[in-house]
């Protein structure tokens, strides 16, 4: 290939950057909410909520808590006061559509329900219609500014809850943040690169590659969601612009570091570069591979939010491979010698052989495999088996900042009240005869007496029009609706309808009972998945049955162990015993798509060595060889997942530590001395039955 095929490839790669930038839409302006909560529409909760609108269907909406709190004690001037600011800002044409309360309307006994005992904490409801979180995320902010003049003047803490205001502040909270998201991955990628290789030129080539990967994939991605292919997610294309940038730059130090290799054998650039992509190509295709596959897994689920992961990562994925086998080394290959500069290697230049940090670790590997094989694996051992105590959280208002309005409002109802009313539950029950005062009452007194209710209680009237058989009451679960133990509460309720009339619950709480059902399927479904899935790749990458045996079982390992050292890590420096329970699925994904890269890497460069040395040698050479490329790779790696910590919602912060963990894991332990050793210990069966 000459240096003008070079620049059409480049070109190419330009007009196409160019066209999408004009013609297409960028992702973020199509990212929707999933319907049913990211629920199938079979589950039970779903189906209590359709049977709710079919019979009741004025009461549809979407809760919004005002609360009050002064530590000094309420007054009813106060009360009154923001009833009637409240009721004036419900003029507003764009809250036509929204159920304001009015305090002056309500029964002295139900004004007595809403403030707390100590009479510190008063709330009142506001019903938002649902279905369009962008058109809520709007309502409830302007509610909010609204209604600041009201909380300044008066001296009371006004703070806005409920599931209106929770879903309001995700979006707030990830539309301020995928900017300096962005920003903080490209700087800080900036600086390593040229902390650890001293290059301008080199420092700059892979953020170029990566920025035009990262508009072609924003816009395909935006072209395909127009087109309601998919829907798209702010959480996934946050996740997306870390792998991205990351992974781009993985495959650009790997070609730089056998380009520079071919430069010093090669007069021409065109000769070098060609020679180097003719190694490096194996191992980047696979590597690109396995996390297309890896990411296509995610297809199978059944939760909303894990499939629409899937689109989004395929084809960044596919983007990336084909980059890095076109874009990256045509960038290389235009600026030729000069990418090194001010070290730039000459051809025919002897590099005065020294021994490295890695050849010194694969020389006392290679000697002694069992003495190092035997007490890592049973250090990581002992962190896979602490992912048996995990505990995993379905509540979403935990991973948002301390201060933020709808966490205080909803801990100011805590203490106020109970957490159960946050989001009380809508019971739904259905008989063959009519209801009557008495039936109902009697009803109503046997739910009430059952464990994990607090209290059960019609709002407004029970029964449906025409439909006398049919009453709906609202529950409130003792403690956090979004807890466990209230969703083991619905899930006993729900027996009870087996035996008995026929009982619907719809809310939060029910909707979790059914994801947490969903995501143990799904979560065993992928993971068995993509683990053969990678096996198989790594069988026609190795052409051996052996080795994808030890590759995959190292990872694994490495898996479990990350996540068992993460969780004694986050209880010990951040108290936090419990984590969302999306993050077992994500960092699976991620950590073994990603961890396998520099497995492929180092067994590819062996393989080749293979051919010239007998195997230890082999072994000692490919560690070397590989070694300062992949951890460079692995660090920036790690470091950019940990940019994620600077993201307001603290899932995101604790997937992005718990990936740097099992990046660093693979990058300084398992690729040095797991698979060296395995290979080492089995010695020709290794790449059985090809050597």
């Amino acid at each position: 290939m000459n240096k003008k095929r070079w620049f059409s490839l480049a070109a190419i790669w330009l007009v196409a950057t160019i066209i999408l930038s004009v013609v297409a839409p960028g992702a973020k302006e199509f990212t929707l909410p999933n319907k049913n909560g990211g629920l199938p529409e079979d589950r039970l909760s779903v189906e209590a909520e359709q049977l709710v609108k079919e019979y009741f269907p004025n009461d549809e909406g979407m809760p919004l808590f005002g609360v009050l709190y002064k530590e000094e004690g309420l007054t009813e001037e106060q009360i009154a006061e923001f009833g009637e600011a409240l009721l004036k800002v419900g003029e507003n044409p764009l809250l036509e559509e929204a159920t304001i309360t009015n305090l002056d309307e309500l029964s002295e006994s139900i004004k007595k329900r809403l403030i707390s005992e100590d009479g510190t904490t008063f709330f009142t409801s506001i019903t938002l219609p649902a279905g369009d979180n962008d058109k809520v995320h709007q309502q409830v902010t302007l509610i909010a500014e609204e209604l600041t003049e009201y909380s300044d003047k008066s001296d009371v803490e006004l703070n806005w809850t409920g599931p209106a205001a929770i879903a309001s502040d995700a979006i707030t909270l990830f539309s301020e943040a995928n900017v300096v998201l962005l920003l903080a991955t490209v700087g800080l990628i900036f600086v390593l690169l040229l902390l650890i290789y001293r290059a301008p030129l080199l420092t700059l080539i892979p953020l170029i590659g990566a920025g035009i990967v990262y508009v072609v994939v924003d816009k395909i991605i935006g072209l395909s969601a127009k087109a309601e292919w998919f829907v798209t997610e702010s959480q996934a294309l946050s996740i997306m612009t870390i792998l991205l940038f990351a992974v781009v730059t993985d495959y650009s130090l790997l070609i730089f570091s056998r380009f520079r290799e071919e430069l010093r054998r090669h007069e021409s650039v065109n000769d070098a570069m060609r020679e180097a992509m003719k190694h490096v190509r194996e191992p980047i295709f696979f590597s690109g591979s396995t996390i297309v596959l890896g990411m296509a897994t995610l297809f199978f689920s059944l939760y909303e939010p894990y499939r629409n992961f899937a689109p989004v990562f395929a084809i960044a994925a596919a983007v990336m491979l084909i980059a890095g086998l076109t874009l990256l080394p045509a960038l290389f290959a235009i600026f030729g010698r000069v990418a090194f500069w001010p070290f730039i290697p000459k051809y025919g230049e002897r590099v005065k052989e020294k021994r490295t940090i890695w050849r010194k670790v694969a020389d006392v590997v290679t000697a002694k495999p069992l003495t190092f094989l035997i007490p890592v694996v049973l250090v990581l051992g002992v962190g896979a088996w602490n992912m048996t105590n995990m505990k995993t959280s379905f509540d979403l208002i935990e991973s948002f900042p301390e201060d933020l309005s709808s966490r205080v409002g909803y801990e100011r109802l805590g203490e106020g009240f109970s957490k159960g009313s946050l989001a009380p539950g809508t019971l739904l029950m259905i008989r063959d005869e009519d209801w009557t005062e008495d039936t109902l009452k009697e009803k109503m007194e046997q739910l009430n007496e059952l464990e994990g209710v607090q209290s059960v209680r019609p709002t407004g009237h029970p029964l449906a029009e025409d439909h006398f058989n049919v009453a709906k009451l609202s529950i409130t679960f003792d403690g956090n609706p979004y807890g466990h133990e209230a969703m083991d509460t619905v899930e006993m309720l729900r027996d009870m309808s087996k035996k008995g009339d026929e009982l619907y619950i719809a809310g939060e709480t029910a909707k979790n009972v059914d994801i947490r059902d969903i995501n143990e399927r799904d979560t065993w479904l992928v993971v068995g998945l993509m683990t053969a899935l990678i096996a198989i790749m790594l069988g026609f990458q190795t052409k051996s049955v052996i080795a994808p045996i030890y590759m995959v079982g190292s990872i694994l390992l490495s898996y479990a162990a990350t996540f068992g050292f993460s969780l004694w890590m986050f209880d010990l420096v951040l108290d936090q015993q419990t984590i969302g329970y999306r993050i077992p699925m994500y960092t699976f994904v991620f950590l073994v798509a990603l961890g396998v890269d520099y497995s492929i890497m180092l067994i590819a460069r062996i393989r080749e060595e293979l051919k010239h040395h007998e195997l230890e040698e082999a072994i000692r050479i490919g560690v070397e060889r590989t070694g300062g490329v992949i951890s460079s790779a692995g660090l920036i790696l790690a470091a950019t997942f940990l940019v994620l910590t600077t993201m307001p919602v603290n899932e995101l912060k604790l997937f992005g530590m718990m990936m740097a963990l099992g990046i660093l894991l693979d990058t300084f332990v398992v690729r040095p001395i797991v698979i060296p050793a395995f290979v080492k210990l089995l010695g020709k069966l290794s790449f059985w039955p090809n050597r």
